[in-house]
Formats: structure tokens, sequence, C-alpha cells
């Protein structure tokens, strides 16, 4: 079913929050087949409420909406749905029942105004909340469907998992599944890439090819569609096969695993790891602690900005900083292995670099970063090109730098 997610409430546009809704929605429903075609973000404007509906049905099969069915004034999700599906909107003895006993259990007084979310398109089957008070809904009319889910994230979610999935899946049949399979080429641009594979873009049609250029690396996303997850892997790699018979590349998905994949080998193996952080500034600190239990193998990381710090703080040799400057190969080098020692960690990674905007000292480009390695098996250096903004190269590099990490643990054994 062709599909489009309606994110509903002003706050988004005026980007007081993130769309999270959104993005967890277009991943749940291409998991189970449905192909997610539009996403759009609408205000809680009435008018331009309605029009977004229209246009969504006008062009979906399957519109699913997030947001606006509380009992405030400006909930109006519900009523712009059954306005746009030319179906009345009624008062739901039973809702507001249930409403009552709901406020009754939690020791509120149910106020008029609270009955407002007992109020739904004529018709509509009714989705129940396990996780609050707003109840969701589906409306069908002229073979368009039409679904209502609350704004809160953990509602939502509970929502579609629980509720609205089973409900699709009874009366439109199990849609299949989309899987996606990232490779990730750390040494070539697209344009590069594209040459390469072009006649594989070129003729895409189930599975699919996307380009990514991320910081640090390109992702090509292959995307298959299949009647069941063997399925749709088998597709996979009838392309993914090709692809890595033509160039180098990982499956290996750096921004989305590698924080994961990190912790569970450091867990696994015993090891313990440090930072020493320039152009990060505390970024490679803040991925890891992220993540719960981090403190059985995280020591601490050094943000030694100044080169006064490198020296004091890492025992970076002044004539290396004077000769080479801060952002080269051997001072990476050095501040990998002070961070090793100041705090005792089987691994420990550097970052130095320009973040940009402007050039480096003797004229680099904005992006140029070193990430150092050091452990048991000695000390390694990286030389990174990044893209974009100031903020992407940093996360970049931060994010490498622990793929690094990963890469010089998997050839650890757990005694070191």
């Amino acid at each position: 079913m062709i599909t489009e997610i309606i994110t509903t409430g002003t706050e988004m546009l005026l980007g007081e929050i993130a769309n999270e809704n959104a993005q967890w929605l277009a991943s749940f429903l291409n998991e189970h087949g449905y192909t997610v075609a539009y996403m759009t973000v609408v205000g809680d404007n009435p008018a331009r409420m309605e029009e977004a509906f229209r246009i969504a049905l006008s062009r979906a099969d399957l519109v699913i909406t997030s947001g606006g069915l509380g009992s405030t004034l400006g909930d109006i999700t519900k009523k712009a749905g059954a306005q746009v599906m030319g179906l009345p909107y009624v008062h739901v003895p039973e809702e507001s029942k249930r409403l009552a006993a709901y406020y009754k259990d939690k020791h509120k007084e149910f106020l008029p105004s609270l009955d407002r979310q007992a109020w739904f398109a004529e018709g509509a089957h009714i989705f129940p909340n396990d996780e609050g008070s707003a109840s969701g809904s589906a409306s069908v009319k002229g073979g368009k469907v039409l679904i209502h889910l609350p704004g809160p994230p953990f509602e939502m979610k509970t929502m579609m998992r629980n509720h609205v999935l089973p409900w699709l899946t009874e009366h439109y049949g199990n849609q299949g599944i989309i899987r996606s399979l990232v490779l990730s080429s750390v040494h070539r641009t697209e344009a590069e890439i594209e040459e390469i594979i072009g006649d594989l873009l070129r003729a895409q049609t189930n599975p699919t090819i996307a380009l990514y250029a991320r910081p640090g690396y390109v992702a090509i996303r292959v995307t298959a569609k299949g009647t069941d997850e063997k399925d749709a892997d088998r597709l996979i790699e009838s392309v993914a096969s090709e692809i890595e018979k033509r160039m180098t590349v990982s499956r290996y998905n750096i921004e989305a695993d590698v924080v994961k994949d990190l912790h569970e080998m450091l867990l696994a193996k015993g090891l313990t790891v440090s930072a020493a952080e320039s152009c990060t500034g505390g970024l490679i600190g803040k991925l890891l602690t992220d993540t719960p239990g981090s403190s059985e193998y995280f020591k601490g990381s050094a943000v030694t900005y100044w080169n006064e710090a490198k020296e004091k703080v890492l025992s970076v040799h002044k004539d290396t900083l004077d000769e080479y400057t801060a952002v080269s190969e051997p001072v990476a080098r050095q501040m990998a292995e002070g961070s090793r020692a100041l705090y005792s960690s089987d691994i420990a990674v550097s970052t130095t670099g320009y973040a940009g905007p402007g050039k480096g000292e003797r004229g680099e480009d904005a992006g140029l970063v070193y990430i150092g390695v050091s452990g048991p098996l000695g000390s390694e250096v990286h030389e990174e090109h990044f893209y974009g903004s100031r903020r992407s190269v940093r996360y970049g590099a931060a994010e490498k730098a622990l793929y690094y990490v990963l890469k010089y643990a998997e050839r650890l054994r757990p005694d070191k």
C-alpha cells in the first residue's frame, strides 16, 4: 500500500521538537512492507490541516497521522480528518464512559473539556491507548484509509505495534517486508562510486540502490521488498555481491551501529578504553556514555584543545607540535599514547583536526582530521577528510574514531 505519514503540531514547524514519530513510523511501516512514499508536517490550523489530508488521500492508499488527539482546543486532527473523509463527527458514549473511568482511576476530575477525546468520525474503528487517555481511530471510505495516532511517542509506538498493525493485517493482508543493507565505502566519493556501479543504478527496480554521503564515508543502501525476510535478503544479496566484486566496501553502517557494537565488543572482551580529544571536544566521551553500562569500560576522555594542554596532560612533545603542528600524524599518535598512559586503558583513541569553517594554520582544508589508536598491538594513525558543516565534521570524526577502536578491539584476544 502506498502510504503517507502526517505529523501534526505547530511545535515541529517552529523547530521546538524533533519529528521522532515520523522517523519511527517510516522505519516500522517499511519493515512490514508498507511503501512510505510521502511525509508531511502540518501545524494546528484547521484549513491547512484539511488541505494536507486531502492531498495525502489523493495520492496514497493509507494515511497515518500522529498528534492532536488530546482534549485542548488545539487538538483538531480527528475533526479535520472526519471533514475531509466526508463523515459526520460524532460523540461516542462508550468512549466517554471509558474516559470517566480512566480519570477516576488516576484520581483526577473528569472535566468537560476532557470529553473532547470521545469524539470521532462516524463509524471509525477505535484503537485503545494502552499508555494514555486518547484513543486512536481508523476511517475507511472510497478505498482510502485514514488512521489517527496519538502524539506522545511511547503511546504512538505501543498503539501501532499492539493494535494498528494487527488491524491492517486483518483487513489488508500481509504486505510482505522491506529490508535494507548498508554497504560503506570509506575511500571513494559518490561520483566515483556512480562511475563504478552506474549500470546497476540505471537498471534498478527491486532491489533499489541509493548513495548517501555520510561524514567520513559513502553509504550505499540496497533495499528490497520481498514476501518474507528470506526472500528480501535473497534479492539484496544478488545486488550487494555484485557491488562487492567491483569495489571495496564494508557491510557496516558506521553511523547507526558503531556505538552499540563497540559496547558489546568491549564488554565481551573485558577491554577498557579512553580518549584524547581536540577537534571533537568531548563527543567521543558523550557517544560512549550515552549507552548504559559504559562505566564498565570507559575510563575517561581528556579534552586538550590548546597545545599547552596536550603537552601537560598527554605528554605530547613540544618539539613535535612545533615541527608538525597540532593537526598531524605524529601528534595524533602521541595523544593516543598519552591517553592510554594517563588512564591505564587497554585502548586509547585520539582526534586532532580542523572542524572548520576556516583552513588550517598551514592552509589545510577544513575537515582534515587525524585519528590515532593505541593499544597492545602498537599505535596507528588514520588520516580522514570530512565534509559539511562544523557539526558534521566533529560528529563524523567521533563516530569514525569509535569505528577504528572497534576494528582494533576485534584483533585482540579477551586476555589482551
